[in-house]
């Protein structure tokens, strides 16, 4: 295993499972915490509920991201990935890196570093169609390549 991890723009990945050896993490949430590095990962999906925003139109510089949980309030203590978010508005904090990944396809692509410049609150269908409170992160790339040990 290596000791040190690279990431550079555009890298394409085969699969999530390919990520998670490399970085560790879950196989399905849209946000999950890296167990190898001290980084969050964040992955598009063009298909999923809602959309997560990139701007300007042609640019990953900006993101609109909606925070993790597809039934009921993303900020109720009931939501079983409410960490997920809280771990996403306290990474300065927590000196946790965010990473971004889109899937494009069926292949993932690491976007870059970004961090949370600030943070809403709106109102969106769930998965059962009941409208409910959603976070949406607004995080700015800072970086097109992400280096770092691993921790384990």
């Amino acid at each position: 295993m290596p000791t040190k991890v690279k990431l550079a723009q555009n890298q394409k990945f085969n699969s999530r499972a390919a990520i998670r050896d490399l970085l560790g993490g879950n196989l399905v949430d849209g946000i999950t915490a890296s167990t190898k590095t001290n980084a969050m990962l964040l992955f598009a999906n063009e298909a999923e509920l809602y959309t997560d925003y990139f701007y300007p139109k042609g640019t990953y510089e900006n993101c609109l991201y909606t925070g993790i949980g597809r039934r009921g309030h993303q900020d109720s203590l009931n939501n079983k990935r409410y960490t997920l978010n809280i771990d996403i508005l306290s990474h300065k904090k927590d000196k946790r890196a965010l990473l971004v990944f889109e899937k494009r396809e069926s292949k993932y692509f690491f976007i870059g570093k970004y961090q949370l410049m600030e943070t809403h609150q709106n109102v969106q269908p769930d998965d059962d169609n009941n409208l409910r409170r959603v976070f949406v992160f607004h995080i700015k790339r800072v970086a097109d390549v992400f280096n770092a040990r691993i921790l384990r």
